[in-house]
């Protein structure tokens, strides 16, 4: 990326490059346009590894790039973990409550199975007790 400006700067010596000079004859000062450049230059990235990459001619090791794919890799993996680790655990807390509801309702059936057992129970006795009423 290439970024340029223009400044004007009162200027006693002559150590900026001018572009322009203008001379303010009142003041003794030259008044001096420069034009500032700056490069900013990003290190193209390589995207895989190469046999180059690994081939270690010193006791350095692998390449730099080697180390950077590596540790870019391992960062992609480590995101789509978290996220996957994430949503395994909502999902972990949504079975759970689930859980928790039906253990709830699986209590209040059996209480209800047994008040119903309780009251078959006494509607058997009373059918038995008034037959043998009927009978004598």
């Amino acid at each position: 990326m290439i970024k340029s400006t223009q400044q004007t700067k009162e200027a006693k010596s002559k150590k900026n490059v001018p572009t322009k000079k203008k001379k303010d004859t009142s003041k003794n000062q030259v008044k001096v346009t420069t034009s500032n450049k700056a490069i900013q230059t990003v290190k193209e990235e390589k995207g895989e590894i190469d046999a180059e990459d690994l081939i270690c001619t010193d006791i350095a090791g692998p390449s730099e790039n080697y180390w950077q794919v590596l540790a870019e890799r391992r960062r992609l993996a480590l995101k789509d973990t978290l996220e996957e680790n994430k949503e395994l655990a909502k999902r972990n807390e949504k079975l759970e409550e689930e859980s928790r509801i039906y253990k709830l309702m699986l209590d209040e059936a059996r209480a209800l199975i047994e008040v119903l057992q309780e009251m078959m129970g006494d509607d058997r006795n009373d059918i038995n007790n008034s037959l043998e009423d009927s009978v004598l």
